[in-house]
């Protein structure tokens, strides 16, 4: 079946399984997606979950133009908010493909109006061990403060060589291991952001004919995991990045970055 399809399924599951913990997440979502299951989009965002885009297909972005990069972010982020009916302020790239803070296609996402991105990671091959580990504040020269962006990485694990604390690494470990790794991230005045995919908590196979390095990311740590997930959403009170990092959004426009990032260094505090 199509991916569409299988989330059908999937999505009714996962967020029974928030509600049962009492947590929010952030779905970031695919354009082409949201475009065949308007009303299980429409039903996460009215369950108190923030959407957010993970473009409109599922492209990496070094794999397109820029100009084509730029299309696709706003062809997404216009779908999505004329469907749930409020501002889409967050952006994760495909396969974590924006890889580092020097990409040309960065820019792009402030400059398609996202607040804030979730697509770097200071892993490596994913990312780079110089990307920001915790919460940072992006700008261009010849940027003003409306043109900045927020960067909000993914929770990892480990030391000097970090590990993702998701995907199939993160399906390995503990499920306590990785909530202490968000307290201590919490605790540095970070914003722990832990990500996982709906056919991943799910007992179901796996969307897709599969093989090599893909069947072994896909399937490596599921057996078992619904249950370790559950028990992660119990050991902290997840919440969406937009209410975690206190990104209120009036009629109009978000608050400023300078008020969202002193806002989220007094509740992290």
């Amino acid at each position: 079946p199509k991916l569409s399809d299988e989330l059908d399924w999937l999505l009714p599951e996962l967020l029974e399984m928030l509600a049962e913990a009492g947590c929010t997440a952030t779905f970031f979502v695919l354009g082409e997606v949201a475009k065949r299951l308007p009303l299980r989009i429409r039903e996460i965002a009215e369950a108190g979950h923030e959407i957010g885009s993970h473009g409109y297909l599922h492209l990496r972005a070094f794999d397109q133009t820029v100009d084509s990069f730029g299309r696709d972010l706003r062809r997404s982020k216009d779908l999505l908010e004329d469907l749930v009916g409020e501002a889409v302020l967050g952006f994760r790239a495909p396969e974590w493909s924006l890889r580092y803070l020097g990409s040309s296609r960065l820019p792009l996402v402030a400059d398609a109006g996202f607040l804030y991105d979730s697509s770097l990671t200071p892993c490596p091959i994913a990312g780079r061990p110089t990307n920001p580990r915790f919460a940072a504040r992006l700008g261009w020269n010849g940027w003003g403060p409306a043109r900045e962006l927020l960067e909000f990485p993914p929770l990892t694990l480990g030391g000097p060589l970090r590990i993702p604390a998701g995907s199939w690494t993160g399906r390995l470990v503990s499920p306590w291991r990785v909530a202490r790794a968000a307290i201590d991230h919490l605790q540095a005045g970070g914003l722990p952001v832990a990500v996982v995919h709906p056919w991943e908590v799910s007992g179901r196979p796996t969307p897709g004919p599969l093989s090599g390095i893909a069947k072994f990311i896909h399937e490596t740590g599921r057996p078992g995991f619904e249950a370790r997930f559950r028990d992660l959403l119990r050991a902290i009170p997840w919440k969406s990045v937009r209410s975690a990092a206190g990104l209120d959004v009036g009629e109009a426009q978000p608050v400023s970055l300078a008020e969202a990032v002193q806002r989220r260094a007094v509740q992290a505090g």
